[in-house]
């Protein structure tokens, strides 16, 4: 076989660089039209939303962090990552020199006489290399090490999410507890209504239609508690879940919702808060290797230059390898090219996918930019809510008492004392629900803000 000459293959390796870098596609970033209000700031003055310390809440922190340590869907994307990084090593292997040795020692002799061993040895060594002609293995590792990197921001995804359900979770079970607590007493006073009826009915003072009101009363918040207990159940099932655990093993279970004041959000939104978000920078990352990939479908059908060698020893003893080599190099050379119609077909498919995720890609930033706002509106509606609900519960209460005492005093029934107290319950329970959807937006604008830098 004709060997090689160093010119030849230095010849290949420039003609690899130069015409590579020609069939490698330039990447330009989707223009995005951001609105008149986002600042328009670097990606390092963008901090995050808050932070969890902010909290002041050593319990959530610890519930957090058991979450982070546990959680199986956690676990998974990381398995996830390791694969990606496993077959973008399998890139790089195909993409050097292989090589495979082999050695065969034989030794023989005639029984008979007893003659002397003969032995002799074989010892081969093939090496191929696929010269990088188009820069199709070029564009192999960017697919690769693209696919890496978007995994990685899965992960980050799946870590966030995980973050706002945790806390969610948790501040929905103190919220439940809170609603529990509010049931009971509102039970106990129910009971001391249905006392005070029976009570004024013996003595004459009243009909039996109020004794019958106040029993109806008791037995719907009787059922209200039912329920409540019913939903507490459903959210502890759910931390279990978070955790990766049986059912019944609770680690934390908050009393009430916190009473320490909220972190404060900065409401000066700079555009590359999009840009730190894991999901969309995983579609851009996504996309980036989509585009790669077109170029991997259109060097396929470029020629395909291969290289072979192989050194081997064939000698009457192996300690004479060194001295009596024999080796070879050679070229090959594959026309892809003539399947014209096939190639023109692939090349497209593979475009209209890049374009295809390239509108997906944009349509994900807007919708981004949509639930930036619409958190953020929330936010400011929750927060002005407040203030009504803390006005409308001091008023429900002073009209409760009123009632109250002039129920006692015979000036109205006991229809109208009862509604002022169901007035006064629902009251509290609006601005704990109140208080309970701020913490949850909370954990909604930590997502949509993605989170912390790191």
């Amino acid at each position: 076989m004709k060997i090689l000459s160093p010119l030849t293959l230095y010849l290949a390796v420039l003609l690899s660089t130069g015409c590579g870098n020609e069939l490698k596609s330039e990447y330009l970033t989707p223009q995005v039209n951001y609105p008149a209000h986002w600042q328009h700031e670097t990606e390092a003055a963008a901090p995050p939303p808050f932070d969890w310390r902010d909290f002041h809440d050593p319990d959530l922190e610890r519930w957090l962090q058991q979450v982070m340590a546990n959680n199986n869907n956690l676990a998974v994307a990381a398995l996830r990552l390791y694969q990606t990084r496993l077959k973008a090593e399998q890139v790089d292997i195909k993409a050097a020199p292989g090589a495979d040795a082999s050695l065969d020692i034989k030794a023989s002799t005639s029984l008979p006489d007893a003659s002397p061993w003969n032995k002799s040895s074989n010892v081969s060594l093939n090496t191929s290399y696929d010269v990088d002609l188009w820069g199709k293995l070029a564009r192999q590792r960017d697919a690769a090490e693209w696919a890496r990197q978007a995994t990685e921001q899965d992960l980050r995804t799946t870590r966030l999410t995980l973050l706002a359900d945790a806390s969610t979770n948790y501040w929905h079970i103190g919220f439940l507890n809170q609603q529990i607590g509010i049931s009971r007493e509102s039970i106990a006073y129910a009971k001391e209504t249905l006392r005070l009826a029976t009570a004024r009915y013996r003595a004459g003072s009243t009909s039996p239609l109020d004794m019958v009101d106040a029993g109806q009363y008791l037995l719907t918040q009787e059922d209200h508690l039912l329920t409540l207990q019913y939903e507490r159940q459903q959210a502890l099932n759910e931390q279990a879940t978070l955790l990766g655990a049986p059912l019944g093993s609770a680690v934390v279970e908050p009393v009430r919702l916190p009473v320490v004041p909220l972190p404060q959000i900065n409401t000066d939104i700079p555009a590359c808060v999009l840009s730190r978000r894991p999901d969309i920078s995983a579609k851009e990352l996504r996309l980036r290797e989509t585009l790669a990939n077109v170029d991997v479908k259109r060097t396929q059908y470029y020629p395909a230059f291969s290289l072979t060698g192989s050194l081997g020893t064939s000698s009457a003893a192996l300690l004479e390898f060194l001295s009596n080599p024999v080796g070879n190099v050679g070229a090959g050379l594959t026309l892809p090219f003539l399947e014209w119609r096939q190639i023109n077909v692939d090349i497209k498919i593979a475009r209209n996918d890049y374009e295809r995720q390239r509108l997906e890609f944009k349509q994900a930033l807007y919708k981004a930019m949509a639930d930036v706002n619409d958190a953020l509106s929330l936010r400011a509606q929750l927060m002005a809510q407040e203030t009504h609900l803390r006005a409308a519960l001091t008023l429900a209460r002073k009209s409760e008492q009123l009632n109250a005492i002039r129920y006692r005093q015979g000036a109205v029934t006991i229809s109208d004392w009862l509604d002022s107290q169901e007035k006064r319950r629902q009251e509290e329970l609006a601005l704990n629900e109140n208080s309970f959807n701020q913490y949850k937006n909370l954990a909604k604008i930590y997502l949509e803000f993605g989170g912390s830098a790191a």
